[in-house]
């Protein structure tokens, strides 16, 4: 698992795609195409690799802290799913599934209904 900074996630900035507008006859003076409207991204990517062995850019879309811990969460473009990670030693790590539902239990019932 890679993390990028400075990847929104739209993909445009893979190579290979070039800036995503789809035509190249032109300067690249433009937004990314991800309608982002930045230039340069401060966005926390995680890349995943899914079943087919496929490469997915999932950004973080949440991050918060609970019994000591550092969470991040990242949601999957092409399906929505939102994976969890812990930090650890500047390594996001998949938690147990103790861990996970407590976590879980934490997010849904205070920080998402407050």
């Amino acid at each position: 698992m890679d993390k990028d900074l400075n990847k929104c996630g739209c993909g445009s900035h893979e190579e290979g795609n070039g800036c995503g507008c789809g035509s190249h006859e032109h300067d690249h003076d433009h937004e990314c195409g991800c309608g982002c409207g930045e230039q340069e991204h401060e966005h926390f990517v995680v890349d995943l690799v899914d079943e087919e062995g496929n490469e997915v850019a999932c950004p973080i879309i949440d991050e918060f802290e609970y019994n000591g811990g550092e969470y991040y969460l990242a949601q999957n473009p092409t399906d929505d799913s939102v994976y969890m990670f812990r930090l650890v030693e500047e390594e996001l790590v998949v938690p147990d599934e103790d861990e996970f539902n407590e976590v879980a239990k934490y997010y849904n019932e205070v920080l998402v209904e407050n």
